[in-house]
């Protein structure tokens, strides 16, 4: 099954790259453009300026693009969505936002909220023994706890998200439920796609700022973004189809095994 997740979200993305440029072209464009206007206002994209030193205006731009970025990520995910279970093709230019996407986001504020319920909770517990047990103990805690038990738990309840998108809605635990046995493998599933990525993205920042050491900061700066702005639009797209794939699993079988040696 973990090996199911795998193949089957590397072949709808990298078999489909127009596509998934269609789906997210127009609003990372969008993205890419507002963060150019809040370096030149006097941010810093780099996120080595303090917030204390921002202009009035650079921070309503940001403010302006956090909330772009929630409707963008609702767009973008909504469109791959019903591409990958529906067969739908997005537009061209695609900057979607209607009903369906504000239902997704609101689905995203509820996902968001029971993590903040689960996780403060636990982090409050995990610091207190903390106290008690070496910092490296304690980190190892913490870290066994999330990736082990939480996390592959908040996972499943993500299904939810597909199943708007397809006008097929379902409930939080109904989503958790269809789930079982996939927490833990849709959880690894996204670190194992978006690592490489990850660490080719601060690899290219590093060279960069090697490399453009004699150039001006706000051209280095826009040279990462535009690098930056490619790599996110895979590690996106890859991350919404991990959880399309295990939507299709769940979907697919009655029941999935919650033992982790059947794949």
């Amino acid at each position: 099954m973990f090996k199911r997740l795998l193949t089957d979200s590397i072949a709808i993305v990298f078999g489909n790259l127009e596509t998934v440029f269609k789906t997210c072209g127009a609003w990372f464009a969008l993205q890419f453009v507002l963060s150019l206007v809040v370096l030149m206002i006097g941010g810093d994209i780099s996120g080595e300026a303090q917030i204390g030193n921002l202009s009035g205006t650079a921070i309503l731009l940001i403010l302006i693009s956090a909330v772009v970025a929630l409707a963008a990520s609702a767009s973008i995910a909504v469109a791959w969505h019903r591409f990958g279970l529906l067969g739908e093709q997005p537009a061209t230019f695609h900057l979607k936002l209607g009903p369906l996407e504000l239902q997704f986001v609101w689905k995203l504020i509820q996902l968001l909220f029971i993590s903040m319920l689960v996780l403060i909770p636990v982090m409050i517990v995990v610091s207190l023994l903390g106290v008690a047990l070496p910092p490296v103990v304690g980190a190892l805690l913490a870290a066994g706890l999330l990736l082990f038990w939480i996390m592959p738990h908040l996972v499943r309840l993500n299904l939810v998200l597909p199943a708007v998108a397809i006008e097929r809605p379902i409930g939080i635990m109904d989503a958790h439920r269809l789930g079982n046995g996939l927490g833990w493998r849709m959880l690894w599933s996204l670190i194992v796609l978006s690592l490489p990525f990850l660490l080719v993205s601060m690899g290219l920042q590093y060279v960069l700022a090697l490399a453009g050491a004699s150039l001006p900061v706000v051209l280095i700066q826009i040279k990462v973004l535009i690098l930056n702005v490619l790599l996110q639009i895979i590690v996106t797209v890859l991350g919404i189809s991990v959880i399309t794939a295990g939507y299709r699993i769940a979907t697919e079988q009655p029941e999935v095994s919650d033992n982790p040696e059947r794949t």
